[in-house]
């Protein structure tokens, strides 16, 4: 559902944005066909092979990009948290993946044609979008490269800080917003194994549990885990 009256500051939250850099008429006629999105349950946000008609800024809550096979069988390959925009490429190519609001969500959802108009009229902005989508595929395969070789707690280490990264936790502590349901869906575990490995996180001091998040005191300490030799 949209919710006509929205809470949220959109001209500031944009303002934070690579728009920015176009300066304040850009971020005017942007506001202008901005909305604000509110969801209570999960929501289907777009089908796969669909376009995309709305790019979506998470402040709340988070998008998953889901696989889905012809079973019926389906996983999510990535978490947009907040901070973050779901998704650059999707706004100019048809996504074949699902999108998917998370419970609790919100976003800033503005036209994808809007978007595309902008970018042609700001070339300069290319740049920062390819820059914003080549961090995304750092991620994606720093986690496919590295995670074969870690041992099961230091795979959920590396989940962890990885997602910490994309909601954008500024500084050397934060809290992540996750639970451990959707922890151990991403990591592709069982929620016995991912109450286990969270709890072995947690007596070493790296993160301390919460409902609906996690507290992390020292992002440099986790990483330096997650990246120990296993064989060592």
């Amino acid at each position: 559902m949209v919710n006509p009256k929205p809470a949220v500051d959109i001209r500031a939250e944009l303002a934070k944005t690579l728009f920015s850099s176009e300066g304040e008429d850009v971020l005017s006629d942007l506001c202008a066909c901005a909305r604000v999105e509110q969801f209570e349950v999960a929501t289907l946000l777009n089908a796969a092979n669909q376009p995309l008609e709305w790019l979506r800024l998470v402040v709340q809550g988070h998008i998953e990009i889901v696989v889905r096979r012809a079973s019926g069988a389906e996983v999510a390959i990535a978490d947009m948290g907040p901070g973050t925009w779901a998704t650059w490429l999707a706004c100019f190519v048809p996504p074949d993946h699902d999108f998917y609001s998370s419970a609790s969500a919100c976003y800033i959802a503005l036209p994808t044609r809007v978007v595309r108009e902008v970018c042609f009229a700001h070339p300069a902005l290319y740049p920062r979008i390819i820059g914003a989508i080549g961090v995304r595929m750092r991620q994606l395969m720093e986690w496919t490269g590295q995670s074969v070789l870690m041992s099961p707690e230091q795979r959920m280490a590396k989940l962890i800080h990885l997602m910490a990264r994309t909601q954008g936790i500024a500084g050397n502590a934060g809290t992540l917003h996750a639970t451990q349901a959707r922890l151990a869906q991403l990591a592709r575990c069982s929620r016995q194994s991912d109450n286990l490995l969270l709890g072995a996180l947690e007596n070493r001091g790296l993160i301390r549990q919460a409902y609906g998040r996690f507290e992390i005191d020292d992002l440099v300490r986790l990483a330096v885990f997650s990246e120990e030799d296993a064989s060592d």
